[in-house]
């Protein structure tokens, strides 16, 4: 809270004060036998005028500098005065009483032990019947030249009868008033603009604390313009029950509203679970005495209302002394604001019962107490609402600078992963070019290792298994193109001979020389010249009938015939056995029928001498070769 507010108040209560000097201290006409204020007499009874006037002047007592506080009195009260006017001029004066809470104020003129003026008003009197339309207790009087008049007043209130009476001049009371209606005007616009401006914000910051702030400041405008009058005299509708009873539920509004005020700006809910329970056991127990206080008198109500609201607010008093020995943040300022209610409400019961009657009026200490403890209300909420939104904003910050910085770890990571997926990928295809290669280079080994396992060792020409395969092949093709397929068996005549006495050396170059002749007497690249098996050979013959199957095994033996086999062991001679079978492949028959087919055939040259082309049909025919 600003360090002007409390010099602020000060000159305010300083200038509040003033105006009730201004009424002691009053240029009062010297030929006037009265004082200012008035030092009257009074006496508390329920009789007429005329008993007044009879009573005797023990029984009345003395007021002290015109104040008078009887608290809250059952009995009216009568007080008397006189005024001489010793001029030749008639004087008009105004006779105050300024507390305007009286429930009836009646006025007796006497001149001459006679009445000439009797007039009635108070806050359960209709504005109407006021002479003069003001908010205070005015009576206006005309003092006749040289005379004496004596002055009686009335006064019952079911409230506290606080009796400050005075008299002025309607110049000087006029100057006072416009004064004093100013400084009001002033106050009372200073809270309706507080009252306003925390109702917007609660509209815009959806936030409740402002709008209960709002009420609460509300609750005290509305005291401060019932207590001053204002209230009766600009909405008055004759519904004298609400002015008996606004006063005290108004302040157990107020004091109810800052119970949850205290809780929030304290967070009791969170900070002590047993403190807010107490708090708002307080709370409830303020709440119902709102709608119980219409039950009661109007001054049982008023001692009730401030009873409950002193008790409550002492409650959170302590709460919150307890939470500034804690040091808990805001924890001053809220005990700044609760004890000028605190205060307040006090020295309304020390009123109300007779005990006191402040030199300082009990409108300033209003005034005060109220504005003090409102302003730091509506400060306090903005400040919070600022630190929280300042947090809130730093949160934010914060949890986006997580954010950030979490996306930039991501990114980061993302990085790392893409970069780790291309090098993976670069290592895979790598590895797989790698692969590749490696398997070429293992499928061209493969064909080798295949090329080298299909040929035979000794002689370089093909062997058994490449036999066996070719010859599938083969005769799938000649069965799908419906042409003859041709199989040779050749065998080397008396080889074992050959190989017992010229060795196996020899016989091996004589193998070697047979698959050379055979090789070379093909022409064509699909003829296959295969080593069956030892001495024995056989040759493919594709799309080839029976007749040109003979014609190459005959070149193939009368070759060998003629040739003389060099070998390390001498010249070899020697002759071949042929047999031949051709045919076109059938659908439902064994490839291997045709290699037995031309074997069957090479039995039979042998049975018949040897050096011989044989050759078998489908029904086992046999033709010789002819010498």
């Amino acid at each position: 809270m600003p360090k002007y507010l409390l010099a602020t108040l000060f000159i305010l209560l300083s200038f509040l004060q003033s105006n009730s000097l201004w009424a002691s201290n009053i240029d009062i006409n010297a030929q006037f036998s009265y004082q200012h204020p008035i030092n009257y007499l009074y006496t508390t009874s329920e009789n007429s005028i005329e008993s007044a006037q009879l009573k005797q002047e023990h029984l009345w007592q003395k007021s002290l500098d015109g104040r008078l506080n009887l608290g809250l009195q059952s009995k009216a009260v009568w007080m008397k005065f006189n005024l001489t006017n010793n001029t030749d001029e008639i004087k008009k004066l105004f006779v105050v009483l300024s507390n305007p809470l009286i429930d009836k104020l009646s006025l007796y003129q006497i001149t001459n032990k006679t009445v000439i003026q009797h007039h009635t008003i108070g806050d359960t009197q209709p504005l109407s019947s006021r002479v003069i339309k003001d908010e205070a207790l005015l009576f206006s009087i005309s003092l006749a030249a040289n005379s004496s008049n004596s002055i009686y007043l009335k006064a019952q209130s079911k409230g506290a009868l606080k009796l400050p009476l005075s008299i002025w001049t309607p110049e000087r009371y006029v100057q006072y008033k416009s004064k004093l209606n100013l400084l009001t005007g002033l106050l009372l616009g200073f809270l309706l603009a507080l009252i306003i401006s925390n109702f917007l914000i609660s509209m815009l910051t959806k936030n409740s604390l402002f709008l209960m702030g709002s009420l609460y400041i509300t609750c005290l405008w509305a005291i401060l313009t019932g207590y001053f009058g204002l209230s009766y005299r600009y909405f008055n509708f004759d519904a004298f029950w609400l002015q008996q009873i606004n006063i005290s539920a108004l302040f157990l509004c107020a004091v109810t509203l800052l119970n949850p005020i205290t809780s929030k700006l304290l967070k009791l809910a969170q900070a002590d679970k047993l403190q807010f329970k107490i708090l708002s056991i307080s709370f409830s127990l303020t709440f119902i005495m709102i709608f119980l206080s219409p039950l009661f008198s109007y001054s049982n109500s008023l001692i009730m209302s401030f009873t409950i609201g002193l008790i409550n607010m002492s409650v959170c008093l302590v709460i919150t002394s307890f939470h500034i020995i804690k040091k808990a943040k805001y924890a001053k300022t809220v005990f700044a604001y609760q004890l000028p209610i605190f205060l307040t409400l006090l020295h309304g019961i020390l009123l109300f019962n007779g005990h006191i009657f402040s030199a300082i009026t009990i409108k300033s200490i209003l005034i005060v107490c109220f504005l003090m403890s409102s302003f730091i209300v509506s400060y306090l909420l903005i400040v919070q609402f600022i630190t929280q939104r300042d947090e809130k904003a730093q949160q934010q910050h914060q949890l986006i600078a997580e954010v950030r910085a979490k996306d930039g770890l991501l990114e980061e990571k993302l990085k790392i992963q893409n970069q780790a997926q291309q090098d993976l990928e670069s290592k895979i295809q790598e590895r797989t070019f790698e692969l590749e290669i490696t398997l070429r280079e293992l499928e061209e080994k493969n064909r080798e290792l295949e090329e080298k396992n299909t040929h035979d060792a000794l002689t370089g020409i093909r062997n058994r298994l490449y036999f066996d395969k070719k010859l599938a092949m083969e005769f799938r093709r000649s069965r799908r193109e419906q042409t003859s397929l041709a199989i040779l068996m050749l065998d080397i005549d008396h080889f074992k001979i050959i190989n017992d006495s010229l060795g196996h050396l020899a016989g091996d170059e004589a193998i070697k020389f047979v698959a050379s002749t055979i090789k070379g007497c093909l022409q064509r690249p699909c003829d296959e010249a295969c080593r069956y098996g030892g001495e024995e050979f056989a040759i493919i013959l594709p799309n080839t009938p029976t007749d040109g199957a003979i014609a190459v095994a005959e070149s193939i033996r009368e070759n060998i015939e003629k040739a003389k086999i060099h070998t390390s062991a001498g010249i070899i001679e020697m002759t071949i056995s042929a047999g031949v079978y051709s045919a076109i492949a059938k659908l439902n028959q064994d490839p291997n029928q045709h290699t037995a087919l031309a074997d069957k055939a090479l039995y039979q040259a042998k049975e018949t001498g040897r050096n011989k082309i044989s050759s078998t049909s489908e029904q086992f025919l046999t033709t010789d070769n002819p010498q």
